[in-house]
């Protein structure tokens, strides 16, 4: 098909030439043949004569087999070359013998070769770092072939480390990672742009190598303690990573990043001391190194109960473990109201610690309801845990009662006993001495401790008591108080009507006697919590004034009924 194509290609020049002035031309698609292949050359001559063919001086002849040589007619000759070799190259000289005695030539000189071609090449190569690499290129082709060596599309220039051999190889002495990646080898035949390229990979092999910033890791036990071993691994390949680690280290609590160069130990322990080897491991080699991991246990302070509501009189016993290393020393203490700590004993007391661990309490009371704290104390540090006792609210000592026309009000002359526990409220309960029923009002801790809408002028039994969360405490002693009378209109200040007698209301103190004015003994008022009552006393002071402008306003409506009155009897007559 590619003989057609040219012989067509070249009847139409022949029919452009016809009409134009004859001169000699040789056409063929190409200059440089390859080996092996088929080439034609066209030789027209541009008017009718005698065509003959020459190669480097030499006659063809007409009648050979190869080249084969044909008339095409009075003006052209085709000759062709079969399966072209290596001699096949050289100049072709295309003579014509026009009619007119006029003889005329033109040649064309040909190039076969044979391409460029690797042989037994391998386009990968992996060395060890500081290794003398030698990177074969074996080139074959026709006629000479040159071979030369790229890297980064730049020819490789030899130095004292690379040079390139006789045999077209490349030499690296003393190969590092710098030198690694990819070479070109390209076979150029000489003085033609005939050439072919290959690439080559060149991968610089790295031992394993282990790097740690510490030795020695030193941390505190503690379920908040993470710590994290780092290992820096460096070689190519990249290597695998491995740890060794203690037989008394629990792996449930590990986490590894994604290639293992970090192991970190949740929740540290005791346990976890000891030595962590990281291995780099490669199909070059293997390298480690090693970090002991020195584990202090800071102090661990446990209670079998943290929490308890008991209630009088019950006996409780509460155990406080610890642990740590070095191994803590226990103390248990009581956190009064100021803050400060007592210390709990060893000893034969109603409150005690047995067994060095163990607090006791016998014959428990309100005011033993509070914090207790359990604490280990090492070298290492300290640590504390806290017992809430909560008992029923004491007896309420000290309390007063002012008496109004309607109304009653308490008022607190010591500390209260909450039990441990926030006082959650005021019970408030008074009866008729004639009565056994007691009637009772609950106050929240901030309101006023008034009872109301009592009957002016009567005697009551009064008494209060706190209560909390466990429950209620028990009453204050209970006392005797009686309602004053209602001032009527046009009384001075001491003047009283005729159903209320003069009296002073004076403040009337709860005691063991429930009568007398003497405050009770220290015993039966244990020293608790303070709710400060100065607000409250205010809001009775209010209420107070209130109750008295309510009676004074009845007074004065009595009395203008009682003029309404007189005023219809004087009409009347």
């Amino acid at each position: 098909m590619a003989e057609l194509m040219l012989i067509l290609r070249m009847f139409t020049i022949m029919l452009i030439l016809g009409f134009s002035e004859a001169r000699m031309e040789i056409l063929s698609n190409q200059a440089d043949v390859p080996l092996g292949e088929n080439h034609v050359l066209l030789c027209k001559a541009g008017g009718e004569g005698k065509i003959s063919w020459k190669k480097d001086g030499e006659d063809l002849d007409k009648d050979g087999e190869n080249p084969r040589i044909e008339e095409i007619d009075e003006t052209s000759s085709k000759l062709t070359i079969v399966k072209a070799k290596i001699e096949d190259s050289g100049r072709y000289l295309c003579l014509c013998e026009f009619e007119t005695d006029h003889r005329d030539e033109t040649f064309i000189i040909l190039f076969v070769y044979e391409k460029p071609a690797f042989i037994d090449i391998e386009t990968y190569h992996e060395f060890l770092e500081g290794q003398d690499a030698v990177i074969p290129c074996n080139v074959t082709g026709q006629p000479a072939v040159e071979v030369k060596w790229k890297r980064y599309h730049q020819e490789l220039q030899p130095n004292d480390r690379i040079r390139i051999t006789e045999e077209n190889s490349v030499q690296i002495k003393n190969i590092s990672r710098e030198d690694q990646g990819t070479y070109i080898c390209e076979g150029k035949i000489k003085q033609r742009p005939i050439s072919k390229e290959t690439e080559i990979s060149i991968v610089v092999n790295v031992s394993p190598i282990v790097k740690i910033h510490e030795e020695v890791k030193k941390v505190k036990a503690g379920p908040e303690t993470n710590v994290s071993l780092i290992c820096l691994v460096e070689g190519v390949p990249k290597p695998n990573i491995t740890w060794k680690i203690p037989d008394t280290s629990d792996e449930s609590r590990y986490k590894y990043n994604s290639d293992k160069s970090e192991l970190t130990i949740l929740s540290v322990v005791r346990h976890d001391y000891g030595p962590y080897t990281c291995v780099a491991k490669s199909k070059i080699g293997e390298s480690s190194a090693t970090i002991m991991l020195d584990v202090s246990e800071h102090p661990l302070a446990v209670l079998n109960q943290t929490e308890m509501e008991v209630e009088s009189g019950q006996t409780i016993s509460v155990s406080c473990n610890v642990s740590g290393h070095p191994m803590p020393t226990l103390q248990w203490f009581r956190k009064t109201t100021n803050g400060s700590l007592l210390t709990v004993d060893a000893g034969e007391g109603r409150m005690r610690l047995e067994d060095d661990y163990v607090l006791v309490i016998d014959d428990l009371t309100p005011s033993d309801g509070g914090l207790y704290t359990c604490m280990a104390i090492s070298p290492a540090g300290n640590a504390s845990t806290d017992l809430v006792l909560k008992t029923r609210p004491g007896k309420v000592c000290k309390v007063s009662a002012a008496p109004g026309p309607t109304s009653v009000h308490f008022t607190l002359g010591a500390p209260l006993v909450d039990g441990g526990s926030t006082i959650t409220n005021f019970i408030l309960q008074w009866r008729l001495e004639s009565e056994q029923h007691w009637q009772d009002r609950l106050i929240q801790p901030t309101d006023p401790l008034v009872i109301t809408s009592l009957v002016p002028y009567t005697s009551y039994l009064v008494r209060l008591a706190t209560q909390n969360a466990v429950g209620p405490g028990e009453f204050s002693d209970q006392f005797t108080i009686r309602t004053q009378g209602i001032r009527t209109a046009g009384t001075s200040t001491g003047t009283h009507s005729e159903s209320a007698p003069p009296e002073q209301p004076e403040p009337i103190q709860s005691s063991v006697s429930r009568v007398s004015n003497v405050p009770p003994s220290a015993e039966a008022c244990p020293s608790g919590r303070v709710l400060t009552h100065a607000v409250l006393e205010s809001q009775q002071l209010i209420v107070r004034a209130i109750e008295e402008m309510n009676s004074h306003l009845k007074n004065v409506t009595d009395a203008l009924t009682e003029i309404s009155h007189t005023l219809k009897e004087l009409v009347k007559k």
